[in-house]
């Protein structure tokens, strides 16, 4: 009996697999006070974003009732096409991207549809009566003013998410010629569709609209996507009670 008391004491004391320290550490409680805080305060950001985010095109909207509408599609827009591309590269996309996101649609709405020099009222203003008018209406909306757009879009996108004029000039460089040749391609020759035939107030939640389909069916951007910014993939439905089981452990076990 003796030697089988040294050899259970024995196994007590040898080392343990890597399978079964990873049994033991499941059987540890998850779930510490810190953790419960870090839920916590990361609960009141997402709620606090999200806020800013849904608020900041509707505060808009109230200052300025005649770009409403558009404030409203191109935040909106703004916000699924982003998230949209995030999710095909696998990469996160959190509460504070959808509010650069909705930002960056309110920053480029009076550069689209203010009354004087947005530049769907201003090509609106090319007569189309006759097939010059057409042609001429065409040909400024590709040459002049798709250009100009991009441009003013791969600023607003660079500044509202870097947040510095630091790389600006070499980004363009790199970005902005392959962009607009991509729009051209893809983009150009449904729009104008859409600006010879759709009413004013619908050509912006139009292009909106074709814009995000673009997204949604077109291939995700190329490049590698850093860990850090991989998508978490848990399913909602396991993801969402960890923060009641933290606080539930927390208060069973004070």
């Amino acid at each position: 009996m003796a030697e089988a008391n040294e050899l259970e004491q024995m196994a007590k004391n040898a080392p343990q697999s890597p399978q079964q320290e990873k049994k033991e550490e499941q059987k540890k409680p998850v779930g510490t006070l810190e953790s419960v805080v870090n839920d916590l305060i990361y609960g009141a950001k997402t709620l606090a974003n999200t806020g800013l985010a849904i608020g900041a095109p509707l505060a808009f909207g109230h200052a300025f009732p005649a770009m409403k509408t558009d404030a409203y599609a191109l935040s909106g827009a703004q916000v699924a096409g982003d998230a949209t591309t995030a999710r095909k590269r696998g990469e996160k996309y959190t509460s504070f991207n959808s509010l650069e996101s909705s930002l960056q649609g309110l920053a480029l709405t009076p550069f689209a549809a203010h009354p004087k020099f947005g530049i769907f009222p201003l090509i609106n203003k090319i007569p189309t009566d006759d097939l010059l008018g057409y042609v001429t209406k065409g040909a400024v909306w590709g040459g002049v003013a798709y250009p100009i757009w991009m441009g003013a879009y791969q600023v607003a996108d660079y500044l509202i998410k870097k947040r510095t004029f630091k790389g600006l000039g070499t980004y363009l460089k790199q970005e902005y010629w392959p962009a607009l040749k991509r729009a051209w391609k893809t983009l150009y020759p449904i729009s104008l569709l859409n600006i010879f035939f759709a009413p004013l107030a619908w050509q912006i939640p139009i292009g909106a609209a074709l814009s995000y389909a673009l997204t949604l069916f077109g291939a995700p951007k190329r490049g590698e996507v850093p860990e850090e910014k991989k998508r978490d993939k848990t399913p909602y439905h396991v993801a969402a009670p960890k923060v009641a089981g933290r606080l539930a452990y927390e208060a069973v076990n004070k």
